[in-house]
């Protein structure tokens, strides 16, 4: 293929007994998992084609519906062959990113959104220089929300100390703008991040069943158990990525209720949290289950632009708001339990295969 959809075949890379190979010159993986974004992708594209690194490819997990995929088609063929695509029916996030990854062939993978662009000819480079190291087994970049973005943080040893942390409760904190080297970190954000393919696939990649944030943990949490003690996650701010708030459907313009990103949390805690940290959640559930709904509810607040609820077309957001919480709040308790007493999905470690075309 010359920028062609084609159909390939997924490889694997098996878990190695002794310590990872240093790699002075991996052969990079990037992939973007895209959903009717693909004028956005072909801006990234372009920035790929740039970079003054030379030993990469990019892998396309496009999930589109035809007529998105078919409009831009063309212009995705006018790319060299270091460019794949795979036509896919629509994935969950961390289900694509499983997918993606069984079809890259290179030593490292780094990801990227598609609603985000890479800044600079270097940012392959910077990521790629990193795996000289054995020890090093995956990377996190700085995002920032302007391209001459500086550190905005008040306390700036703070941001440094807790960057890509997780608190008591599990949530991962960010603080990815700061400006130096930060190892090891708990875990990698899932945009503009890298990390060894034969770690993904000894790992058995994502839990693919989630649907919203917390979605990158699970690869992360494993790891943290069966990492050797000197082995490391670092965080780096030299590949630098661009977060485009303008972007329908991206960090900015998210337009989802607060029903469903507190099914999203339920899900990630009764199916992630409990299976990694059972006695941690199990022994404090509903200070868990609180302290998930406050921040939930502060995410909603911030990051959704969804109005789409009978208080807020009514009262209109200021007002309605505030009725649409307590509505959620009442009937929490229940959407636990639903999801306490709930079989969980089963995931037997290996990436589902898309279906082309």
């Amino acid at each position: 293929m010359t920028g062609k959809a084609q159909t390939t075949q997924p490889n694997s890379v098996g878990t190695e007994e002794n310590l990872n190979p240093s790699l002075p010159d991996p052969f990079m993986s990037v992939l973007i998992r895209s959903y009717n974004r693909l004028p956005h992708v072909l801006e990234i594209l372009e920035v790929c084609m740039i970079q003054d690194y030379d030993n990469f490819e990019v892998i396309v997990v496009e999930q589109s519906p035809p007529a998105h995929w078919e409009s831009h088609q063309a212009a995705l063929e006018q790319f060299d062959s270091r460019v794949r695509v795979v036509r896919s029916k629509r994935l969950r996030p961390p289900e694509a990113r499983n997918v993606g990854v069984a079809y890259c062939r290179g030593d490292v993978v780094l990801f990227i959104d598609d609603d985000d662009l890479p800044v600079g000819d270097n940012w392959v480079a910077a990521h790629a220089k990193n795996y000289a190291d054995p020890l090093c087994i995956g990377v996190s970049g700085r995002q920032v929300y302007q391209i001459n973005e500086e550190p905005h943080y008040r306390d700036m040893e703070r941001a440094y100390r807790l960057c890509l942390s997780l608190t008591f409760f599990l949530r991962g904190r960010l603080y990815f703008g700061i400006d130096r080297v930060r190892k090891p970190i708990q875990w990698l954000h899932g945009n503009n991040c890298s990390i060894r393919k034969s770690t993904i696939m000894g790992l058995g990649g994502w839990y693919p069943h989630l649907k919203g944030r917390g979605e990158e943990h699970s690869l992360y949490y494993k790891l943290q158990k069966t990492k050797k003690a000197d082995e490391y996650l670092m965080y780096d701010p030299q590949p630098k990525v661009l977060r485009r708030l303008d972007v329908a459907g991206g960090a900015g313009q998210r337009a989802i209720s607060l029903h469903m990103l507190l099914i999203n949390r339920m899900q990630y805690y009764h199916w992630v949290i409990a299976e990694y940290f059972p006695l941690r959640f199990y022994g404090l559930y509903p200070i868990f289950l609180l302290y998930g709904f406050h921040f939930t509810v502060r995410f909603f607040r911030s990051s959704s632009s969804f109005t789409d609820v009978f208080w807020i077309r009514r009262l209109g957001r200021k007002y309605g708001e505030y009725l649409y919480i307590l509505q959620e709040f009442i009937i929490f308790p229940f959407l636990a339990l639903r999801y306490l007493l709930g079989k969980k999905p089963k995931w037997d470690g290996q990436p589902p295969m898309p279906e082309e075309g």
